[in-house]
């Protein structure tokens, strides 16, 4: 019972990282292509679910932000801890 718990919630804090890299992706596509289409969306979507960890390194370096980068790899950390938890138990 109690890892069915852990599993599910690493699930939980991965899909948080991954909707972050995906938020920030559009934020990139929204200010590198302003009048985007559906190639530049499709291209965006295919980069960010490969290299999806690296995504929020650009807006912390070039402009800054940091919150997104940190949420990112904080809930990557979590996902990782509560499944191992689950692999224990």
């Amino acid at each position: 019972m109690a890892d069915d718990l852990f599993r599910v919630i690493s699930y939980i804090f991965y899909a948080i990282s991954i909707g972050i890299a995906f938020y920030v992706s559009f934020l990139i596509l929204n200010q590198m292509f302003p009048e985007y289409g559906i190639f530049h969306i499709l291209v965006g979507l295919i980069g960010t679910a490969m290299f999806f960890p690296l995504i929020p390194l650009y807006p912390a370096v070039n402009d800054g932000e940091w919150v997104y980068l940190i949420i990112c790899y904080v809930s990557i950390l979590f996902g990782v801890v509560f499944s191992n938890k689950a692999r224990k138990s």
